[in-house]
């Protein structure tokens, strides 16, 4: 299966990308000389992560017969610990505390769907399961 997508300059800093028969309008804050219209190429990337370990949870509790009843999921930069070091990217997912016990699975599950596991083969990549830390 072919995944594409495309992106066109609409003016000024705006980006169009569609995908099949979807648009979205990226675009730079004020204060970075945009004008607002729309979420960064940055915070796009970190709702397709959210999107994708949020979609690779629900997957496993559904087949597992597991009610999820509340999943939030939280992605983030953090700014590096020395320089010349990259960003880390930090997955917060808060998740009923009975679905918890197995947080090794469950943060394998957070990373196993297509964009999580592409960008955290090559990411410092944290994840954390209700404020807690997944080693």
């Amino acid at each position: 299966m072919v995944i594409k997508a495309n992106v066109v300059m609409l003016s000024g800093t705006q980006l169009l990308g569609t995908a099949r028969n979807h648009a979205v309008v990226t675009d730079r804050p004020l204060d970075e000389g945009g004008t607002d219209a729309g979420v960064t190429s940055g915070e796009m990337l970190l709702l397709a992560i959210g999107s994708c370990t949020s979609g690779s949870l629900r997957r496993h509790f559904s087949e597992q017969g597991t009610p999820c009843r509340s999943l939030r999921v939280e992605v983030r930069f953090e700014a590096p610990a020395a320089p010349g070091r990259r960003d880390r990217i930090v997955i917060d997912m808060t998740l009923d505390d009975d679905l918890c016990a197995d947080r090794e699975r469950i943060r394998a599950v957070a990373l196993s769907g297509g964009v999580t596991s592409r960008v955290a083969a090559a990411s410092d990549m944290e994840v954390r399961i209700n404020g807690a830390t997944c080693a």
